[in-house]
């Protein structure tokens, strides 16, 4: 049976009769709470974390399994840094949370002995540790609300100073976790997402979110579900600009837009794709409303065959523009010789397209790296790039 609130509360609320600027005359916790805590302390947690909680000198280097080790607990290290809501849920919950492998003590320890705890680690900190402890959560009506909500509760652990609780991860660290859990995977440097705790890595042209252990990992999109952002696919937009830009519009079959060019698209393309030379008939009316389109070649059936020796006729020719416009005119029909530089680019193009997901044609990269897959007509991609016909 767990304790009533009400005793908790009382051991913790007599820690405002400290003055802020250092120890007052007598200690939150009485002299017996600090005795069974020392008790607890010996019974529980002196094992991992050391006589008097000296712990290990590296409790910041995390082990080959991404592990923190038992931290100091005599105020060398983080622990001062939370309120005594948090330092109890962590006692109930365990420590995995918090970036460690301490197991959780709920039923095995009551309340009181919890209490009894934290007046015994308390002890051990130095005055001007405990002074800062205390200015940092003096407020007995804050404190008792979130006492009583960490004594209630089986939600997580609140974040009271979620950067304070673990070191804070390097790139190289994160990257070196994940190495070992992902062989022979080409992994990029970890970025912060607006989830605290939650980094944004690139593996092999996948985005991975990982949490700061280098343990867990998932794939998907995360969605503001507030502003309806896909903050997913605003990273893979970025991540194939990049890649296009390895294609250049020297590689391209270009149609510029007519006066002042609002926008540009890439897309890929095959000359005996229908749809591409649906899309192809209304090249027109996107040069005409200000829109360059720009060509690049990814011949549907792979580097062989009469299809890719169409494509390849058409960046050999000396108006690429015009030979396009008759291959996808008269498909099958090969117009030029193959025996070119043209060739290569063919190749890139088809290699690239692969890179950044591309599984059919036509396939319609906007200028902030979204794709549109398949063909959509001309009016609906002036209205997604905010064009008027």
């Amino acid at each position: 049976m767990k304790t009533p609130i009400s005793s908790l509360a009382a051991g913790l609320i007599l820690m405002l009769y400290f003055s802020s600027s250092g120890w007052a005359a007598e200690p939150w916790f009485t002299e017996a709470q600090r005795d069974r805590g020392e008790e607890l302390f010996k019974a529980n947690c002196q094992v991992c974390h050391g006589k008097e909680g000296i712990a290990t000198e590296n409790w910041k280097t995390r082990d080959s399994d991404g592990n923190l080790p038992p931290p100091p607990l005599n105020g060398t290290a983080h622990t001062w840094h939370h309120s005594p809501a948090v330092l109890i849920r962590t006692i109930q919950q365990g420590g995995s949370k918090l970036g460690g492998t301490m197991p959780g003590f709920d039923g095995k320890l009551s309340l009181e002995d919890m209490v009894a705890l934290i007046g015994y680690l308390s002890s051990l900190w130095p005055d001007d540790i405990y002074s800062r402890w205390l200015e940092r959560f003096p407020e007995a009506k804050t404190i008792e609300a979130t006492a009583q909500k960490a004594a209630t509760s089986q939600s997580s652990i609140p974040d009271d100073n979620q950067a304070a609780s673990s070191p804070e991860p390097t790139s190289n660290q994160i990257t070196r976790f994940l190495a070992k859990r992902l062989p022979g995977s080409v992994i990029g440097a970890p970025r912060e997402t607006p989830v605290a705790g939650l980094y944004s890595v690139v593996s092999d042209g996948r985005i991975l979110y990982v949490d700061q252990s280098g343990r867990y990992a998932m794939a998907g999109d995360l969605i503001n579900l507030e502003t309806g952002e896909n903050i997913t696919e605003k990273e893979r937009g970025g991540l194939r600009l990049a890649q296009l830009t390895k294609f250049t519009n020297e590689d391209k079959v270009i149609y510029p837009a007519q006066g002042n060019e609002k926008a540009a698209l890439d897309i890929f393309t095959d000359t005996t794709c229908p749809y591409c030379q649906k899309l192809h008939l209304e090249v027109p009316k996107l040069q005409q409303a200000g829109v360059t389109v720009r060509y690049l070649p990814f011949p549907r059936n792979g580097t062989s065959g009469d299809a890719y020796n169409e494509m390849v006729t058409v960046w050999c020719a000396e108006d690429r523009a015009a030979a396009m416009t008759h291959a996808k005119a008269t498909p099958g029909t090969q117009i030029g010789k193959t025996d070119c530089k043209g060739a290569d680019a063919v190749n890139q193009g088809y290699n690239l397209a692969k890179q950044v997901g591309v599984n059919g044609t036509p396939a319609i990269f906007l200028p902030d790296g979204r794709l549109i897959p398949g063909y959509q007509p001309y009016k609906n991609l002036l209205a997604t790039l905010g064009i008027g016909d």
